[in-house]
Order: structure tokens, then C-alpha cells, then sequence
């Protein structure tokens, strides 16, 4: 964020109120416009003062200091040229007569395409951010997400994980749910469907599992009673009673996939062909 401000030597008012609470952040920085009387919060922030007392209270320094001359007064078209050398993505007018400042306004607009505000005193005014930041994600949930996509093209891969944000560095790590359940010792519910399916004739349980793993899950396990995929969250056990009947279960995630597995369960119980 950039924020212009007065009064210029940090005196009072709203820039000291800003100053306070920035001035003890290493990634902040502030640039001192003009000069400014000995004795007050500018002059000693220019003189390079690692401390300074403010309304009784001692604030650290740890900003950058930044000493840049020219007037307090800008016209039009020194205001322009800051705007095109700062870059910024918004621009806010809080100070000026009302008639000079919309046609500022208005000027900015159409030569910069940015959004202005001029907020009248005490409006509060929201401006939409974006983050940008670079954060990296376990291959293994990269991998996951892919595999949740029962389209051949993968193009819609649905991303499920957890965000931990480290406050002290700021910093935003890509976990597994649950991993990240594990970590702060949340109990994970899971909600399961089930169905049974009819086939026209006893399942065959290989042709099944292969199919599966061919069509759905590389690593699929076959068991004694059943086939288990995407480690358990699909299940397809056998019904002792009855042969030609076995129960799909999964959760509530691999929905997209319950068709499809219905239909491989069907062909391999004699039913239709099925495309790989």
C-alpha cells in the first residue's frame, strides 16, 4: 500500500496515527517530503533515531526512512506524474476543493484506467485487493487432486487441501486435511453413501479389479471381500448372501466417480461394455 498523507513533519493527525503503527515493521517505508522543524517525530525520523517517544510510549524504528524534497503543493500535473511513476492500483483524493478535485478525478481515470476514490471527511471507504503470492503445494496433493477427476482430460481437477498461516513469518503452507487435522488435533467426519448394486450374474471379481485399476485408481487394493480405491474412500464389498450383489460405498468427495464405478461393477457381472 501507498499512503499520502499529511501533516508533512509528523506532527499530529492522521499520518502520525499511520506512522505508529507502521513504523516498527522492516517492510514498511516512509518518504519525508519536505523539511521538517527540530524537535518534532519528522525531523527525529530523518535524523536516523532508532526510538522516539510518542504520546508518552516509546515505538522501535524499523522502517525504511526515505528523504525526498519538493513542494507540498502539487498541481495537476506533478500529481499525474507521481500516479504514472508509482504504479498504483488505486488512487484516493482526501484533501483539495471539490470541483478541482473530481475533475482530477475524472482525469485519472481515463489516462491511467484506475479506480479513484474521493471519500468525503469520516466516509469509510472498502478498496479491493488481490494477494499475490507465490506458495508451494505438495506434489502428493497435486497428484490426489488429479485423481479425483473422473474425466479423461483432467481439465476441472477439484484442489482440496488446508492453508496454515506461520503470523510470525507470514508465510502460508499447503498441508493435507488431514495433516492439518493431525496438527492441531481435530477430529475429521466423513460422510459415506452406499448402495447396493443388482448384476445378471455372479460379479467376477478379477475382471472387476481390473477394471478399476485401469479405469479409476492405479493403486487400488484388492482384499478378500472387496476392492478398496483412493486409499478406502471408494469401497466395493462382497454380500455373503447373495453373489450377485455387492455394496458400493464412498464419500462424500469421490461422488463424480459413482457412476462410473457402478457401471464397471455392472460389466463385470455381466452387464454391457463399458469404454475404457
Amino acid at each position: 500500500f501507498l499512503l499520502l498523507s499529511i501533516a508533512g513533519m509528523l506532527h499530529g493527525g492522521h499520518s502520525l496515527q499511520v506512522f505508529k503503527k507502521w513504523c516498527s515493521d522492516p517492510k514498511n517505508m516512509i518518504i519525508m517530503p519536505g523539511y521538517c522543524v527540530a524537535g518534532t517525530v519528522g525531523a527525529k525520523v530523518i535524523g536516523g533515531m532508532k526510538q522516539i517517544e510518542m504520546d508518552g510510549r516509546m515505538f522501535d524504528i524499523n522502517l525504511g526512512v526515505e528523504y525526498m524534497s519538493f513542494s507540498a503543493h502539487a498541481d495537476a500535473k506533478g500529481i499525474m506524474q507521481l500516479i504514472r511513476d508509482c504504479e498504483p492500483r488505486n488512487v484516493m483524493f482526501v484533501h483539495g476543493e471539490a470541483g478541482k478535485m473530481e475533475f482530477l478525478k475524472d482525469k485519472v481515470e481515463k489516462e491511467f484506467g484506475l479506480r479513484v476514490y474521493k471519500p468525503a471527511n469520516g466516509e469509510t471507504v472498502s478498496i479491493p485487493a488481490s494477494l499475490e503470492m507465490d506458495i508451494e503445494v505438495p506434489a502428493e496433493l497435486i497428484h490426489r487432486s488429479i485423481s479425483l477427476d473422473p474425466t479423461p482430460a483432467k481439465r476441472a481437477c477439484p484442489f482440496r487441501a488446508s492453508l496454515l498461516l506461520d503470523k510470525q513469518s507470514s508465510t502460508l503452507e499447503v498441508l493435507s486435511t488431514e495433516a492439518a487435522a493431525a496438527q492441531f488435533a481435530f477430529q475429521i467426519h466423513t460422510i459415506t453413501h452406499s448402495e447396493y448394486i443388482q448384476t445378471e450374474k455372479d460379479i467376477n471379481w478379477k475382471e472387476l479389479a481390473r477394471s478399476v485399476r485401469s479405469n479409476v485408481d492405479m493403486e487400488m487394493q484388492q482384499k478378500a471381500d472387496g476392492i478398496e480405491a483412493f486409499d478406502g474412500d471408494v469401497v466395493v464389498m462382497k454380500c455373503k448372501d447373495d453373489s450377485r450383489k455387492v455394496e458400493l460405498m464412498w464419500t462424500e468427495n469421490m461422488d463424480s466417480w459413482q457412476p462410473q464405478i457402478a457401471e464397471l461393477i455392472r460389466k463385470a457381472g455381466g452387464g454391457g461394455a463399458v469404454a475404457n
